[in-house]
This record gives C-alpha cells, sequence and structure tokens, in this order.
C-alpha cells in the first residue's frame, strides 16, 4: 500500500514538473519570439506573464537595455536633425557673401570706370571680410562646445575694455546715423574674466544691436552688471529665451548681407560668458531688447 502511494506520489510530481518544464519553456520561446520582433527605436517592451524570478529578473533587464538603446537611437536622429540644420544654416551664410563678391567682380571686370572699378573692389573685400569673420565664428563655437579653449583669468577693468571695444565700431556707428551711449556706475569697476574673450563678447553685443537694433546703444554698468538695450526692428518676431540658441533669427528681415555671425555671435558670447563664470539673458519690453551680462567680481 505504501509502495503503492509512493509511485502514485511520484508520478505527480514527475507530471508536475514536466507541466513546469513545459510551460517554463513556452514562456522562453515566448520571450525569444518578441525579441526576434522587436525593432530599432520602436516602443514595444517584453512582457511577462510568469512569476518565475530569474525570467522576470532578465524581462527586467532586458527592457532596460530596450529603453537605453531607443534613448541612443533617439539622440543619434537629434543629432542628425541638428546636423542637417547646422549644414544648411552654414552653407546659406557662406555662399551669400561670396555670391555677393562674385557680382561684384564680374561688375569690376565689365566697367571702365575706375572710380566704379575701385568701389566695386571696396565691397568684394567687405564681402569676403564677412565670409572671415564668419568662419572665425564657426572655429571659435566648434572649440567652445568642445571645451579645447583655455581661459587667462584675471582682474579686468571693464569701463576701458568697453570703450576700446566701442572705438573698434566707430565707423558702422556713422554708418547708421547711431551712437552709443555708455552709463557708469563705477569707471574703476574691475571684473574676473579673460580680457580677449572678454571683448569678443562684448564685441559680438555691440554687433547684434548694429544689425537688428534701432536708435542709441545704451550701456548701463551697475555693480558686476552691463546692460545693453536699445529698440529693435520687429519685437513680435524675437523670442528672448531662444536668442542665444545657435542659428538663432528672430527678425525675419535678418540676412547675411547684414551680418556675418550666422546666428552665432549672441550663442559664443552666451559660452564665453558662462566659461568665465558669469551668466546673460535676454529680456523684451515692448520694442526695447535688454541683455543683461552678469560677471564675476576681481578679488580684492
Amino acid at each position: 500500500m505504501l509502495k503503492t502511494a509512493l509511485i502514485i506520489l511520484f508520478a505527480i510530481l514527475f507530471f508536475l514538473s514536466i507541466t513546469a518544464l513545459l510551460l517554463y519553456r513556452r514562456q522562453v520561446r515566448g520571450l525569444s519570439e518578441q525579441l526576434k520582433d522587436l525593432e530599432p527605436g520602436s516602443n514595444q517592451r517584453l512582457t511577462c506573464s510568469v512569476r518565475d524570478r530569474n525570467i522576470l529578473s532578465l524581462c527586467r533587464l532586458v527592457n532596460t537595455y530596450i529603453d537605453s538603446q531607443q534613448k541612443l537611437v533617439l539622440q543619434a536622429r537629434e543629432a542628425e536633425e541638428e546636423l542637417k540644420y547646422t549644414i544648411a544654416s552654414v552653407s546659406h551664410d557662406i555662399r551669400t557673401p561670396l555670391t555677393g563678391a562674385s557680382g561684384y567682380m564680374q561688375m569690376a571686370e565689365k566697367t571702365e570706370d575706375p572710380d566704379k572699378r575701385k568701389e566695386y573692389c571696396r565691397i568684394v573685400r567687405g564681402r569676403l571680410k564677412d565670409l572671415e569673420q564668419l568662419l572665425d565664428q564657426l572655429f571659435l563655437y566648434t572649440k567652445l562646445t568642445s571645451q579645447e579653449i583655455s581661459l587667462q583669468m584675471e582682474p579686468v577693468s571693464l569701463f576701458p575694455l568697453v570703450c576700446e571695444v566701442l572705438t573698434g565700431f566707430y565707423g558702422k556707428f556713422q554708418e547708421q546715423n547711431r551712437e552709443p551711449s555708455l552709463d557708469f556706475q563705477e569707471e574703476a569697476i574691475q571684473i574676473q574674466g579673460d580680457s580677449s574673450q572678454l571683448k569678443r563678447v562684448l564685441g559680438n553685443l555691440v554687433s547684434n544691436s548694429l544689425s537688428y537694433g534701432l536708435g542709441p546703444l545704451f550701456i548701463v554698468q551697475k555693480g558686476n552688471t552691463l546692460t545693453f538695450s536699445n529698440k529693435v526692428k520687429d519685437p513680435e518676431s524675437i523670442d528672448p529665451d531662444q536668442m542665444f540658441v545657435r542659428f538663432y533669427r528672430g527678425d525675419p528681415s535678418r540676412n547675411a548681407s547684414k551680418s556675418s555671425h550666422a546666428g552665432l555671435g549672441l550663442s559664443i558670447a552666451r559660452e564665453l560668458t558662462q566659461a568665465m563664470g558669469g551668466k546673460i539673458e535676454a529680456r523684451l519690453h515692448e520694442d526695447i531688447l535688454e541683455i543683461v551680462l552678469t560677471f564675476q567680481g576681481a578679488s580684492r
């Protein structure tokens, strides 16, 4: 009797073991089929109804891996779109001065008037200068984003630095019948920064005002902040939160014949300012655009 009971018990246990094994194999086969059907970049996940800890743990690990791969695919797609946009923007800004220079070169070759030929050559030099500045900005931006630029941080007198930068734009202010207005609370103030890169930041802000602003350019210093403000041509098209984004063009009338910065000037200003421990922000009050620089104070 006992022997019969043991045989029956063994048979039941064997049957249960075989059943569990078959269910286990079915689950593994199901997971295998799901893995085969997964497509790169899809939102598919493995589903598992078995209660086995090992299988559940495997499902979680695989789903975690799928999530990480989907993030990589998404990042790759975004990088590809950004690259396409960058190439299109740069191509446009390179082509514009080259097209202009080519046109004036042809006119210079055809004219017999020496004064006109001289004027055409002057314009060609200007277009080539625009192209040179554009390539310089692109090279600098690449170095900044790859963190390949080194800064020589030191105390810098802000007032003479601003005056030096403005002097370099004297001719352009005259051409537009505009003028800068300086208001410094402390002409002796010093900030912490790299003088050559500070000049580039200030120069980009002045150039931006000359390209897209109207009327006087007001530059006001209070403590460690320096505010650039002027009227703008099309305030409704400007998004202050996007102004420092690479290749941002808020004003639809903007074109490379008026600017050589390819939408990089303000981006470079932001990157350099942040690299020197400062910050930069834009504000729009009706038709008045303010760009506020905040610097690190020089250690005393």
